[in-house]
């Protein structure tokens, strides 16, 4: 059991700066140099983290014992997960447009013409019932998560050290939670079924001389159906600030207690980019909540739309493409295999790795990754929980989807096939050779993104933790002034 400690000193405590060479080492030697730091700043730190895996040859073995495997099923012909394992950035490029099928009924409500509003049902029946689907899953496995995070919080009660990390672990999990349920599955009902009531409404519209149809028309197009926009944009709003304020006192307690210049710059970027989606998109809630339900008598509704409709639609991307992760879920760890690591390691290992890979002047120490070695290879991808990923490269692939077939199916279910360390090496000596380019390329591609995501969540966490720390602090030294008073 590991002995408790100050969490300020446990989380974020940086490593002493000692520099790393730029020589290429054996697999004993020190690690090269990682440019963690802008070239204008001073030399990178070594990476803790990265030294003990460098020298460290216990966990190859380690491995063995691993059962680290991946299920793929055959659906349709190509080759699927079975079940996914990992949170994924779950907003999909096409509920962006949800806004924009909202707005299907201006030839309607304006001169009631007869409007053929397809892309709404197109928007809703597809990227709708897609990005429905991903959510739900994401929920699941966060709200299973959870429960696995609280009772290992039981369990350590009294290590103060995994309770704090654990503690980060759970608030940032709430924010997860937060944003898929209320950013993605109620965006997705409301603004989708709203969409629905708009299209129809509009269609309806078509035999506008019944005054009864004219008057369901209205209805459906105008307050009924942007009405659901109106009641996603009040809700939304609260949710949006809300997170502004989190962030915002997570971004002042970096800078009271942060020491770390380089980590201080990448958190304090992360936690202004934080803010100003919240900001925008709780503004862009309410204003196109409001210009929906002045739509329903007023053409100039829809020209307040137009700027909330493209602004809804960069922020989405801007989520996607700087804020959304991909990321692993805590499994179902045994209490007594919990072990505590720095915060600060795990983050400045995240940067060495993912700049290591991408950039081709640095190479990664031997001991850590050989890019001429299949095996060792494969066993880095396993060993970062980077496998999942790897095995829907494999088959999304063109170069490497029919080697799937090679694999070995169940008995019981021989449309699904199980693809692992031991399976991999047992495929022919031609299809090992393609797996191994295949290999190189997902490391300089999809894994710079993976460590990248890995960085992005590390720095919620750090942010969070540093919050706590900031706040148990201000609470202490309160305490001891009234006390002395």
């Amino acid at each position: 059991m590991l002995t408790p400690a100050n969490s300020f000193d446990t989380l974020i405590t940086p490593p002493s700066l000692v520099h790393i060479s730029h020589s290429t080492p054996k697999p004993t030697a020190m690690p090269i140099e990682m440019d963690l730091l802008s070239p204008a700043e001073s030399p990178p730190p070594v990476v803790p983290k990265l030294l003990r895996e460098a020298s460290d040859i216990t966990w190859l073995e380690s491995l063995e014992s691993k059962k680290g495997q991946v299920v793929l099923v055959r659906r349709r012909g190509l080759f699927r997960l079975l079940h996914q394992q990992q949170f994924k950035n779950s907003l999909l490029a096409s509920v962006g447009y949800l806004e924009l099928a909202n707005a299907a009924d201006f030839a309607a409500n304006v001169w009631n013409e007869i409007p053929v509003p397809r892309f709404a049902a197109v928007l809703m029946g597809i990227g709708g019932t897609l990005a429905l689907g991903m959510v739900w899953i994401n929920v699941k496995l966060l709200r299973a998560e959870r429960d696995h995070l609280e009772r290992l919080r039981q369990y350590n009660n009294k290590n103060a050290e995994l309770a704090r990390l654990i503690d980060s672990r759970l608030g940032v999990g709430l924010r997860e939670i937060g944003t898929e349920v209320i950013d993605r599955i109620l965006m997705d009902v409301l603004m989708g079924f709203g969409s629905l009531l708009v299209g129809v409404g509009t269609l309806m519209a078509i035999g506008g001389a019944n005054p009864h149809v004219f008057k369901a028309s209205n209805l459906l197009s105008g307050y009924i159906g942007n009405g659901l926009a109106a009641v996603f944009g009040v809700v939304n709003a609260i949710w949006s600030g809300y997170l502004f304020h989190r962030f915002y006192v997570h971004d002042a307690a970096t800078f009271a207690r942060e020491p770390n210049d380089d980590i201080r710059r990448r958190l304090h970027t992360r936690l202004r980019r934080f803010q100003w989606h919240a900001g925008i998109n709780g503004i862009n809630g309410l204003v196109a909540g409001a210009a929906s339900m002045v739509t329903a008598e007023r053409w100039w509704g829809y020209v307040v739309l137009i700027p909330c409709i493209i602004s809804l639609i960069l922020c989405n991307y801007f989520w996607r493409k700087k804020l959304g992760y991909d990321r692993p879920l805590l499994g179902d760890t045994s209490p007594r295999d919990v072990q505590v690591t720095p915060l600060i390691e795990d983050l400045q290992y995240a940067i060495a790795m993912q700049r290591a890979l991408a950039d081709p002047e640095y190479s990664l120490p031997q001991a850590i990754v050989q890019y001429d070695s299949l095996d060792s290879i494969l066993r880095f991808i396993v060993r970062e929980n980077m496998l999942e990923p790897y095995c829907e490269s494999l088959a999304r692939d063109r170069s490497t989807g029919h080697l799937l077939a090679a694999f070995p199916s169940l008995n019981t279910s021989p449309d699904q096939i199980i693809i692992s360390l031991d399976t991999l090496f047992r495929l022919p000596a031609s299809h090992l050779k393609l797996i191994l380019e295949h290999a190189k390329q997902f490391l300089r591609t999809t894994g710079v993104h993976i460590f990248t995501h890995r960085e992005r969540y590390l720095l919620e966490l750090l942010g969070y933790a540093v919050c706590r720390d900031h706040k148990n602090a201000t609470i202490t030294t309160q305490d001891n002034t009234i006390e002395q008073a």
